[in-house]
């Protein structure tokens, strides 16, 4: 009951932002959203099948890249915008997981850092689609069929909000399904299921393309979040972020994952204006991912007594 109170009034002070904050906290706090629901992709396919992804950014750049291609187009739909993204990452993942599902540990990690960068590089050279290392531009999306803009930013952040709020209880229920329970098992046991001929390389698919559309649905709000997007948003610094987020949040549900996000954000780019030394947002970012790491450890006894040591 105490969680479940700490989930809501935490949802609930997100969703009153843009009615007590200024522009540039809403502002923030939108692309907050965005890169929160990046990480609680990353978390869902860390818990599930124990696989830590820095790789994202590419499934992130695909929905965003999808996103503002479509606002160039004329197809200025948020809905249709953020379907069109989940679609497209969605795809991406079924052709890139195929190789990725049958790894694990650090060779897992290896090549979906190689998948990330490898997207970057794409997205960096090929001017004609993404605009290069400029990158690409899109409009403000309506919200059909009610045409209500999201230009502005109190709109445009409670957009964001509902569609992340709603995937995370989305993502609450499909927790309690059978596919979730066979992941986890497979994470925790694979030789074993490969051996009960369990179909674990499918199902590992299966959770690469889950966790690539709510990465895809991150890109298409990060799009909608600043109306920009660049081969930068979807590197290394944006997959490790998420990664961190993901890791704190290990134990726990989507809201603290982006609860998580809000903070590493913060440290990085709110406290660096704020705090000395002046701009130097990755040393507090790097003081907190350390406390972070370190924190569970505080109470926990460093010498095991005697009772506790084997002859």
């Amino acid at each position: 009951m105490t969680r479940r109170l700490a989930v809501t009034g935490v949802a609930a002070v997100a969703v009153a932002l843009p009615f007590v904050a200024d522009t540039y906290t809403v502002t923030v706090g939108a692309r907050i959203l965005a890169l929160g629901l990046l990480a609680v992709a990353v978390h869902l396919l860390s818990t599930r099948t124990l696989q830590a992804s820095l790789g994202h950014g590419a499934y992130f750049g695909v929905g965003g890249y999808t996103t503002a291609l479509l606002a160039q187009s004329g197809h200025d739909s948020a809905p249709l915008q953020l379907a069109a993204a989940i679609t497209a990452a969605t795809a991406a993942a079924a052709v890139i997981a195929v190789a990725l599902a049958r790894l694990r540990g650090l060779t897992y990690v290896l090549a979906s850092l190689a998948v990330g960068m490898l997207a970057a590089a794409y997205a960096a050279s090929a001017h004609t689609v993404t605009g290069g290392t400029d990158g690409i531009a899109a409009a403000a999306p309506k919200l059909w069929p009610f045409g209500i803009s999201l230009a502005p930013v109190g709109t445009r952040y409670l957009w964001l909000a509902t569609v992340v709020l709603g995937i995370c209880g989305l993502l609450a229920w499909h927790a309690r399904s059978p596919f979730a329970a066979a992941a986890i098992a497979i994470g925790d046991i694979d030789q074993g299921m490969n051996a009960f001929g369990y179909p674990v390389a499918r199902t590992v698919w299966r959770g690469h393309l889950h966790s690539a559309a709510v990465a895809g649905a991150a890109g298409a709000l990060w799009v909608h979040a600043t109306g920009y997007l660049n081969p930068t948003d979807l590197g290394l610094t944006t997959s490790a972020l998420a990664l961190a987020a993901a890791t704190i949040g290990h134990h726990h549900g989507p809201i603290v994952v982006i609860t998580a996000t809000a903070a590493l954000v913060c440290a990085r780019d709110v406290a660096a204006s704020h705090l000395p030394p002046a701009g130097q947002g990755p040393l507090w970012l790097g003081l907190l991912l350390l406390t972070a790491a370190f924190l569970p450890l505080a109470g926990r006894r460093t010498t095991p007594t005697p009772a506790e040591v084997r002859p």
